[in-house]
């Protein structure tokens, strides 16, 4: 098992050795609706200690797009999701920033996983840089 792979059991809590990665794949091939979309998961983008990023196809316009889905069992991390969503509110529009969509959670009460789930949805930059958010965060926070 990688050390990665085992970052993200350890991120997952006690008896969850594997569930974090295995119930995120489980996610593609999913069909989730956000508002007035209808979303099938196609694939992993990207992983982190904290997020899974899947590219996602609005069933209605064939249009890609960007989905995270972060997962948190602390009001901790549940403050800093929803700060997240609030500060890629405030950027979407400048022409240098992956431009926010929407955004969607549930309580851990309703979930599957037994975790509070934030999805939030971006445009999909194929080919692009995109800038990390923790950059902007820094760059507000400074000036």
């Amino acid at each position: 098992m990688s050390l990665f792979q085992s970052a993200l059991d350890f991120l997952a809590g006690p008896g969850t050795a594997g569930a974090a990665s295995r119930d995120q794949n489980d996610f593609v091939g999913q069909t989730v609706e956000m508002g007035e979309m209808k979303l099938r998961i196609k694939r992993v983008i990207a992983e982190g200690g904290f997020a899974f990023v899947y590219e996602a196809q609005d069933i209605g316009s064939g249009k890609d797009y960007a989905l995270k889905r972060l997962l948190s069992n602390e009001e901790e991390k549940n403050k800093a999701i929803i700060q997240e969503v609030c500060f890629m509110k405030k950027l979407s529009g400048h022409a240098n920033i992956v431009q926010f969509c929407s955004a969607a959670s549930i309580g851990k009460e309703e979930s599957d996983t037994g975790q509070a789930e934030f999805l939030i949805l971006t445009e999909l930059c194929r080919g692009k840089i995109a800038f990390p958010l923790y950059q902007i965060q820094s760059f507000i926070y400074t000036r």
